[in-house]
């Protein structure tokens, strides 16, 4: 977690926007990967992780399209953010809220995202640009919701289909998706259904000629120059054959290299100098690359020192004899102990020393680069002394966990961060304060995550009382009390979010909810109403009056709301949408909706009353039945009474 900002190189990790001035070694890719992307609707970028499909996409292509006359939208991705608290993001689901927000990074206000949807998105853009101009937009990471199991889960299933109707929408939208070789399938379905047929850029390591000027380009201008032939020594050292294109070097073992120099240039060494010590042993600056990342993944997963390094040496290392240096050798992904998890072997995936392979009839990993094999037989028990990391970087590794859905690696960085020193990281703390909150909100602790908000909220109060996030933290304050059942403490915390106007969106729709919770369903329309004149097409307002509509009794108006609204709509909407329809509808989507949200009090609410208009007395009377059990969130107090008549069959 050492800093490089202030060196020549980035260190690890990918390129940005910002860094495309020192961005070199893929001067051919950035231009054919842009020509392809303006030219095909569909293109999917694949690569193996740590080959730098993220630096490629941020400091290359798209900058070279926006100078070539593009349209370019700011590269998305499905990160986590903490800039919107877990409770009032859309109900859509957090993966829809931050794809929308990296596309939107200078919005002020985060709350924005949650009335929108992908289409909207689309056509705004294409009404700025006019009709006929290509948009380009981009998902880094994609595979994160396209890979199985993963696509399966509700949140992913609705990415895909607003990206699904919205590209059928705007056929001016060029769309890229960047994937690891296991995700290829999964993303080529997309095309299938809208009908495409995916253009494919496979991005390799690099050749030497580009090692050498991604290694010395970035000093020129300063005063650090290699001597003659120590730049195409050192890209040997790391090139290894590639196919039929000769000997390539994977970008992140190159940076690792980079970093090596970096810190003996640090610790007061000439280049050099500090070059030539590399040279003399790259498996020892190998090794200890690979020491400090297993460290900090066998701590960050709780397993005993080098338990993963052991793993690795004994299944994708093996040696002809005693005598002979250990060769990488691929292996099953599924050759591994049971302590190995999936989320472990993809946190080194993501860490950069595993990559995929396909072996016959199965999907496999192998070592990220062939020298590695010897590097693992070189382990130390522990790294060497490192830089005590700064709270910034503490708080990168707590949302880097967040984004992989590990809150208690997420928490456990949270609280690292809490331990440094308050008056000189005052904002890490705050954010740390609202990562714990979302922490509790997603594992069920109302009670620890409004705790955790509030005390977030007193130091923004301190600081800047009229800032958006002020008025955030109120919204999410509020959406708990609701969720506890305490309609007036959620509609004093929602009203206070009202005071600043350029937030007052998000405030509206909680003193909305409060409302309707209490029973008092016109003063939660009329709060709708005022919302939506201002932005008629507010997914997030139409959606829940809808449901208000809905449980009011207002049928008509009901579906007219819920209809809009329909793409990805959240289990609530749809179910309120099946019973204020009063359509008929399978038993297979009832029990869909009924598993997805087996808990939440107004989706069993909807299916229950549904079940009983169409004389289904049994089903009613289990839905019922779950409707006063729910929890997350509980049943509103004026559906008791009919839910426990549909129970009792009454």
């Amino acid at each position: 977690m050492t800093s490089y900002e202030d060196g020549p190189w980035v260190g690890l990790r990918p390129f940005r926007r910002p860094d495309a001035a020192r961005f070199f070694g893929r001067d051919a890719e950035k231009r054919e990967l842009a020509e392809l992307w303006k030219k095909h609707r569909l293109t999917l970028l694949v690569g193996d992780s740590g080959v730098g499909k993220t630096s490629l996409l941020h400091a290359g292509a798209a900058p070279y399209a926006a100078a070539s006359g593009a349209r370019v939208v700011p590269v998305g991705d499905l990160d986590y953010r903490r800039s919107l608290p877990a409770p009032v993001v859309t109900a859509r689901g957090r993966p829809l809220f931050a794809l929308l927000s990296s596309w939107q990074p200078d919005e002020e206000d985060a709350a924005r995202s949650v009335g929108l949807t992908i289409r909207e998105f689309f056509q705004r853009e294409t009404r700025r640009a006019g009709r006929g101009t290509p948009i380009l937009v981009a998902v880094d990471g994609a595979d994160r919701i396209l890979r199985r199991p993963a696509a399966a889960l509700p949140d992913h299933r609705r990415v895909r289909a607003e990206l699904e109707t919205a590209l059928r929408a705007f056929p001016d939208v060029r769309l890229l998706l960047a994937v690891r070789p296991d995700s290829v399938q999964e993303a080529g379905d997309l095309g299938v259904a809208l009908g495409l047929t995916p253009a494919r850029y496979d991005l390799p390591p690099l050749d030497r000629p580009s090692a050498i000027d991604a290694l010395t380009r970035p000093l020129l201008g300063t005063h650090l120059q290699f001597e003659e032939l120590v730049p195409e020594r050192l890209v040997d050292a790391l090139a290894v054959e590639h196919g039929t294109t000769g000997g390539r070097v994977e970008p992140v073992l190159l940076q690792a290299l980079c970093a090596q120099l970096w810190a003996g240039l640090r610790d007061g060494g000439g280049l050099s100098v500090v070059a030539e010590k590399v040279l003399d042993d790259v498996d020892a600056a190998l090794a200890d690359y690979c020491t400090r990342t297993l460290f900090t993944l066998t701590t960050d997963h709780n397993l005993p020192t080098c338990e993963i390094g052991g793993w690795m040496r004994r299944t994708f290392t093996r040696s002809p004899d005693e005598r002979s240096p250990h060769e990488a050798v691929p292996a099953p992904r599924s050759a591994r102990p049971k302590e190995i998890t999936d989320t472990v072997v993809r946190a080194v995936e993501d860490r950069h020393l595993l990559k995929y392979c396909r072996l016959t009839g199965d999907d496999g990993l192998q070592l990220q680069h062939p020298r590695l094999a010897r590097a693992l037989q070189r382990l130390g028990e522990a790294p060497g002394p490192q830089p005590e990391p700064a709270a910034d970087d503490l708080l990168r590794e707590c949302e880097q966990a967040m984004s992989a859905g590990n809150l208690r690696l997420a928490e456990k960085y949270a609280r690292a961060t809490l331990e440094k020193d308050r008056r000189a990281h005052h904002d890490a703390h705050t954010a740390a304060r609202i990562v714990l909150g979302d922490i509790a909100y997603l594992r069920g602790d109302h009670g620890a995550a409004c705790e955790a908000y509030e005390t977030a909220l007193q130091d923004k109060l301190m600081t800047d009382r009229r800032s958006p996030a002020v008025m955030h933290l109120y919204a999410a304050i509020a959406r708990l009390h609701l969720l506890q059942g305490d309609a007036d403490r959620a509609l004093g915390a929602a009203r206070s979010g009202l005071l600043n106007q350029a937030a007052e969106s998000i405030a509206r729709l909680e003193v909305a909810q409060a409302h309707w919770r209490a029973n008092r369903h016109k003063a939660a329309v009329r709060e709708l109403n005022g919302l939506l004149e201002r932005d008629p097409k507010h997914c997030e307002a139409l959606r829940i009056r809808g449901e208000v509509y809905a449980d009011w009794g207002n049928s008509q108006l009901a579906v007219a709301d819920l209809s809009s609204v329909a793409t990805a709509a959240p289990p609530s909407a749809r179910a309120a949408y099946i019973m204020a329809a009063n359509a008929p509808v399978a038993r297979s989507e009832v029990e869909e909706l009924r598993e997805e949200g087996r808990t939440h009090g107004l989706v069993l609410v909807f299916l229950a009353q549904a079940a009983d208009r169409r004389g289904d007395r049994d089903l009613a009377a289990e839905l019922a039945e779950e409707a006063l059990q729910a929890t997350s969130p509980r049943l509103f107090r004026h559906h008791e009474k009919p839910m426990g008549k549909i129970a009792r069959r009454q």
